[in-house]
């Protein structure tokens, strides 16, 4: 791990490989980036995950990216980088984690919004 581990801890190889198989519905660009397209079930949902989900990043102060062009259609596509470390860390990978289980709570019309899926 780097000195500065508490904000941008480094991964190991064992780390990301568990970390890739929980978020195997992302795109892995090497260690530089993780992509994802997410399909919701209409425009309405795919915008309350998006407000959520740019809440969250700011907060953090994560390098996310979102983009909206197929937005009525429920659709949204998402990069998340790190611009500052030129490589991923185990806080981006725990942002797309988080990201994965507010779409969970933005689509599951039987359980009440939880405030934890923010993170």
């Amino acid at each position: 791990m780097n000195p500065d581990a508490s904000t941008s801890p480094e991964l190991d190889l064992w780390e990301l490989q568990q970390l890739q198989q929980e978020l195997k519905d992302w795109t892995f660009t090497g260690l530089h980036h993780i992509h994802k397209n997410w399909q919701f079930l209409n425009a309405q949902h795919a915008l309350q995950w998006h407000r959520l989900a740019r809440e969250l990043s700011d907060r953090r102060g994560q390098d996310c990216y979102f983009y909206l062009d197929y937005v009525g259609s429920g659709r949204i596509e998402t990069d998340i980088f790190n611009l500052a470390q030129g490589h991923l860390t185990r806080v981006d990978l725990d942002m797309a984690v988080m990201m994965n289980a507010m779409a969970n709570c933005v689509t599951n019309p039987t359980q009440e919004f939880n405030p934890d899926c923010l993170g």
